[in-house]
């Protein structure tokens, strides 16, 4: 499992960050890769206020990767790239094949591409550092079948509660709802010995996951669901999640 830990552009609760993704990473047996990514200033509008201003985030950035060392270990691989963020990170993941991306929720627009454009799984960290408790959805595809996989394989290492959760969007959809529980079920009982509890409500999927979320510090979902057109809608309901929960998220590729 190799995991990249966006830094960059620092937060106020990096540290919080840090022992998120090493709580993350010892549950996973996974090893960090921390990136920081600033923006290079082209050399034809370089003057003194500039060049201050690219000295100030060095120094910045080296206080990340001193705290990355002491929080995550020496060993841990520190690289420093320039140019458009989001860019970066993706041409990152595809270069180096991770399996697995986190960064926090600093920036409204980068936070909503990289959720949407990244391949591989991604965790969007908000709200302090507690991962007790975790939310995860399921639709009975295979998609979110995975998804429900590789929460609960998180949620056991880290012995957090896990919750399954089933949306029916009417009545008549209960019946898919409950099977699509079950398959999930079964999944989960292999990667999360302990006991779980299963949910099935009935709504707007998204707005229920988000109702149903505010108990819970993680929400897991899968961004693609069953059909073609389920696909589309299960992407807006990962992106609406992404941009409007106020805890964590897990999106599972």
């Amino acid at each position: 499992m190799k995991i990249l830990l966006l830094v960059c552009p620092v937060g106020e609760d990096v540290e919080t960050l840090l022992g998120v993704t090493r709580r993350v990473a010892s549950a996973l047996g996974g090893s960090v890769t921390a990136l920081c990514v600033r923006r290079e200033i082209a050399q034809k509008y370089y003057s003194p206020f500039s060049i201050q201003l690219g000295k100030s985030r060095g120094v910045d950035e080296r206080k990340v990767f001193e705290k990355v060392g002491e929080m995550l270990g020496g060993d841990v691989l520190r690289m420093s790239r320039g140019g458009e963020p989001v860019s970066q990170v993706l041409d990152e993941i595809e270069k180096e094949g991770y399996d697995m991306l986190i960064y926090s929720d600093i920036n409204e627009g980068m936070t909503k591409k990289l959720a949407e454009y990244s391949p591989v799984t991604t965790l969007i960290h908000r709200d302090g550092e507690e991962l007790s408790r975790f939310l995860i959805c399921t639709d009975g595809s295979e998609h979110s079948l995975k998804a429900v996989r590789f929460a609960g394989r998180l949620a056991h290492g880290l012995g957090s509660e896990a919750v399954l959760l089933s949306v029916a969007r009417e009545e008549k959809d209960r019946e898919r709802a409950e099977e699509a529980l079950e398959r999930a079920a079964e999944v989960m009982g292999e990667v999360y010995p302990g006991g779980f509890e299963k949910k099935l409500a009935t709504g707007k999927v998204r707005e229920v996951i988000l109702r149903e979320s505010e108990e819970y510090e993680l929400i897991a979902l899968a961004p693609r669901g069953l059909s073609k057109l389920r696909r589309v809608l299960m992407g807006h309901v990962s992106l609406h999640v992404v941009e409007n929960a106020e805890k964590s998220v897990l999106l599972v590729r």
